[in-house]
This record gives C-alpha cells, sequence and structure tokens, in this order.
C-alpha cells in the first residue's frame, strides 16, 4: 500500500488551503458567506420569507418596505395608520416571532416607519 504525501505548505495560502480541506462543509461555506459579504443579503431575504410565513399575506399587503441593516435593524414600512399604531407596540414580539421562526437571532431591532 502507498503511502499518502501531504503536500507542501509554501505559503499563508496553500496552509489555509489545507486547513479548509478538513473542515465540515457547512462551516466552509458560512466561512465563504462571511468573506464575500453575501450573508447580510441572504438574512434579508431569510426575514423577507419568515415575514411572510409569520404575518400572512394581508399584513405583506399592507408592507410598502421591508429592510434588514448590517448591524441587525429591521426597517418596516406599512401602508396603514392603525397597523403601524400596533406593530409599534408590538415590536419585541415582532422580533422575538422572526427569530424564533428562523432559528436564529437574526432581527436585533425593529423600527416602524
Amino acid at each position: 500500500m502507498k503511502k499518502r504525501r501531504r503536500p507542501v505548505l509554501r505559503n499563508s495560502a496553500d496552509y489555509e488551503r489545507a486547513e479548509n480541506s478538513s473542515r465540515p462543509l457547512a462551516e466552509v461555506i458560512q466561512h465563504f458567506l462571511r468573506v464575500s459579504r453575501m450573508q447580510g443579503k441572504l438574512d434579508e431575504v431569510e426575514v423577507r420569507e419568515a415575514w411572510r410565513e409569520v404575518f400572512g399575506t394581508a399584513i405583506e399587503n399592507r408592507t410598502r418596505k421591508l429592510h434588514l441593516q448590517k448591524d441587525g435593524t429591521l426597517l418596516c414600512m406599512l401602508d396603514s395608520g392603525p397597523l403601524k399604531e400596533e406593530f409599534q407596540h408590538g415590536k419585541q414580539d415582532i422580533m422575538d416571532r422572526l427569530n424564533e421562526h428562523l432559528g436564529r437571532p437574526v432581527v436585533r431591532q425593529v423600527r416602524i416607519l
């Protein structure tokens, strides 16, 4: 049986490549998303989907704009005055329900506009 030779590590890029090869695929993908700054956009898409699933189409139809900032602040612009008032008083509940649906703390603050 032939013994497998380890690759020669000439520089830091070779070392990092060798390190990455022993990581689980999910961890490598997460690292790529962080480095390429795509995680924020993916989080925003997931929050929009969660918004529709948690609050339903009636609320989604009254939502003009939904934007997740880099610091985790969810900006929500609504058409209806009474709905704005109701959501203004339930910010913590909105944040908790979305984060629970997502399975991780993505939304850190909610601002109703």
